[in-house]
């Protein structure tokens, strides 16, 4: 009997070191190299959208890179669409404004199908004549008129055009700058989902093993049934991860799909950037005043300035110059007689002044003054949350940071126990559940180093966002 225990627990010791060696290594994770984020002008931006119906045959999204998804999320997208779309009307808003320094330029044609002539009494030596006041038959007319002086009105509204014009150029830069970090992010977090998802297959596959060895060991009488129940509960969880991680892939590369405009995105190739803390060493809390959207803010404040302005001018008079040229008909019926057309032609200096229009004018300043007044409000809110969220998501990022340096320190030495696990259960000296807790703790530390660099990703482009500036060059 004691032989044929000891060739069983031999053939026991077989079996489990051929299943260990089999075993798949861990996921490694690799460093990337240097990318950087694109920032495209609005010149740029709205050069892009024009020509996007020209531009190279869509990118396959079986070998999408990052650069290839922010060139398709801004080509395609309908917010950056929406917005350019803004500005082009605010280029064309500063063209209608202009318009009241150049000199307005009409014509007409009047032919009288009938007519019964206005007639003027006339006393000649005590006898009253009535005298036909005759009226041009055909008659084509020439108006022209120049607005010399209406207070300065028309030079607030042409500056406030400006001014709009240029707040909508920031409102796209803007909008840009959000989409490349949009379209980053979650290009990084179907990325991180993807290796997570590996990860997990890994440790389901390594406890599967186990449970064959530990089935083995049980029936060689060296394992219990506890270590058999054992085993198959972390098992059980580890399918229930697998799960729950393809589907965490599966909702990210729909969203990815959603933001990009495309029907689905097939497996992503690269790796996650690897983030240092010096990045943000010399970030400042205060440093967000140069954000495109609140320049944009204050310039549509100073615009509303602007129109105030203007429309308290009404009570200022206008003064025109103009003049009219007729060439007129009144000797016969005919339009096509050239021998009995006549020319007239008269040069005025005008001048109105409006006492009194209902109050519109007053209401209309009003109404800008009011704007201004929820404009500037909407800035101060903004402002306030800018100043906040840089101190937060640049402490955000710093613990992710040192998240990551300790996770990848805890890799090596969860590695390192595994080894020796291995060896001491190989001569032993441990158990199978000393085997467990070191698969376990790698499988750990792999997942949170992970998840610290997609919350580093993830911290850094808010905080871009807050500041308005590029740290790190993501692609």
């Amino acid at each position: 009997m004691p032989n044929l225990r000891a060739a069983y627990l031999s053939l026991a010791l077989l079996v489990f070191v051929v299943a260990s060696q089999s075993s798949a290594a861990e996921i490694p994770v690799e460093k990337s190299a240097e990318t950087h984020f694109e920032t495209l002008s609005a010149s740029e931006g709205a050069k892009r959208l024009e020509s996007s119906t020209e531009s190279a045959p869509p990118i396959s999204a079986a070998n999408l890179r990052l650069e290839e998804a922010i060139r398709m999320a801004v080509e395609a997208s309908p917010k950056i669409q929406k917005v350019a779309s803004a500005h082009r009307e605010a280029e064309w808003k500063t063209t209608e404004a202009f318009a009241t320094y150049m000199p307005t330029l009409s014509g007409s044609i009047n032919y009288l199908l009938d007519k019964k002539y206005v007639l003027t009494d006339i006393a000649f030596g005590g006898n009253p004549t009535s005298i036909p006041q005759i009226l041009p038959t055909t008659n084509y007319s020439l108006n022209a008129q120049y607005l010399l002086f209406d207070g300065g009105a028309s030079t607030q509204r042409w500056r406030s055009a400006q001014l709009q014009e240029t707040a909508a150029r920031q409102d796209l830069e803007w909008a840009q700058f959000q989409m490349v970090r949009e379209v980053a992010l979650q290009y990084y977090k179907t990325l991180a989902a993807q290796i997570l998802m590996d990860v997990a297959n890994q440790n389901a596959k390594t406890l599967q093993d186990h449970l064959k060895d530990v089935n083995l060991f049980k029936k060689a009488g060296i394992s219990t049934n506890y270590d058999v129940l054992r085993v198959e509960v972390q098992v059980s969880e580890s399918q229930s991860e697998l799960l729950n991680a393809t589907d965490n892939v599966e909702n990210a590369r729909g969203h990815l799909a959603e933001i990009l405009g495309l029907e689905e995105i097939a497996h992503l190739d690269g790796s996650l950037p690897v983030l240092t803390e010096d990045l943000v060493r010399s970030v400042d809390v205060e440093g967000f005043v140069g954000r495109s959207d609140l320049k944009a803010l204050r310039g549509k404040v100073e615009a509303l300035d602007r129109l105030d302005s203007a429309a308290q001018r009404h009570w200022f008079p206008k003064v025109s110059l103009g003049g009219i040229y007729q060439y007129y008909n009144n000797r016969n019926d005919r339009f096509d007689d050239p021998e009995n057309f006549r020319e007239a032609y008269q040069v005025y200096l005008a001048l109105t002044w409006s006492f009194f229009d209902g109050f519109a004018s007053t209401a209309r300043a009003h109404e800008a003054i009011e704007q201004k007044i929820q404009l500037e409000k909407i800035t101060q809110q903004a402002s306030l949350k800018a100043k906040q969220d840089v101190g937060f998501w640049k402490r955000k990022f710093l613990y992710f940071c040192s998240v990551y340096k300790s996770r990848l320190a805890d890799i090596q030495k969860a590695k390192e126990s595994l080894r020796l696990a291995r060896e001491g259960h190989r001569v032993g000296v441990r158990t199978n559940t000393d085997l467990l807790d070191g698969e376990a703790e790698l499988y750990r530390a792999q997942a949170s180093m992970i998840n610290a660099q997609v919350g580093a990703v993830e911290a850094l482009g808010n905080l871009e966002l807050a500041t308005g500036k590029q740290f790190y060059k993501f692609l």
